[in-house]
């Protein structure tokens, strides 16, 4: 065999030999893998996506109990520019309200591991690394902002459906199996491509769909918590 052949040969398992490496390190690495979650990483995930959970399921009784007041309120912002200019302003102080909470569990949550915050949002919430989370949660809000302002709030539940089937497929806040995120994901989908073709003027489905997605991974974790701990003693 000669030289030049030795070299490719090398060369071509120099480079199987890091894809391995790598591929090693995105699986360990990938939020969506639970297995990885231990301690109080685990512990952080359980109170985000319980605060996530309790205030959908908030939301979805209010709905219910009132005979759809929240979307009747939505739908009158197409006839009361005012009251579009209040939803819109609303909607930002949630989702302010929301990143803080987020940052500051996780900031806590980094504190008591012992390690620096940056590094902790890296190895543990690539999801929620500033720029990228910031900017995902900016055209979320730009877009339902722009349906408001052009006098179509009806389209905002299908909206928030496809938002609820984004956060699954990317794996951002939910934290279940890569299969089953992406199933779930195309579910959500498309029941907002179903709810905008049929014209449903509800939030119930987008709240009772969020509701169930919220219950399923925050149980999953509950589940491992419980197992951890089993283990533990």
């Amino acid at each position: 065999m000669s030289p030049e052949e030795l070299n490719v040969r090398k060369a071509i398992a120099d480079v199987e030999l890091i894809r391995r490496v790598l591929d090693q390190a995105e699986k360990s690495n990938s939020p969506a893998q639970t297995v990885g979650l231990f301690g109080v990483t685990l512990t952080a995930n359980i109170i985000l996506q319980s605060f996530a959970l309790a205030g959908a399921a908030l939301l979805l009784a209010v709905e219910l109990a009132t005979a759809g007041s929240i979307t009747q309120t939505l739908m009158l912002g197409a006839t009361l520019p005012d009251l579009r200019l209040l939803g819109i302003g609303l909607m930002a102080g949630i989702l302010i309200a929301l990143v803080i909470l987020l940052y500051f569990v996780i900031w806590r949550a980094a504190r008591d591991s012992g390690e620096e915050f940056n590094a902790y949002i890296v190895r543990n919430f690539r999801y929620a690394r500033l720029l990228s989370y910031l900017s995902d949660l900016l055209l979320k809000f730009a877009a339902v902002a722009l349906v408001m302002l052009a006098g179509h709030p009806e389209w905002i539940p299908p909206l928030l459906l496809a938002f609820t089937g984004d956060y699954l497929v990317q794996g951002r806040l939910f934290t279940l199996p890569t299969r089953m995120a992406v199933i779930l994901g195309a579910i959500c989908i498309a029941i907002g491509l179903y709810q905008f073709l049929a014209d449903v003027q509800t939030l119930v489905l987008p709240l009772a769909v969020f509701t169930a997605v919220a219950a399923i991974s925050t149980g999953r974790l509950m589940r491992l918590n419980r197992k951890q701990a089993d283990e533990a003693a």
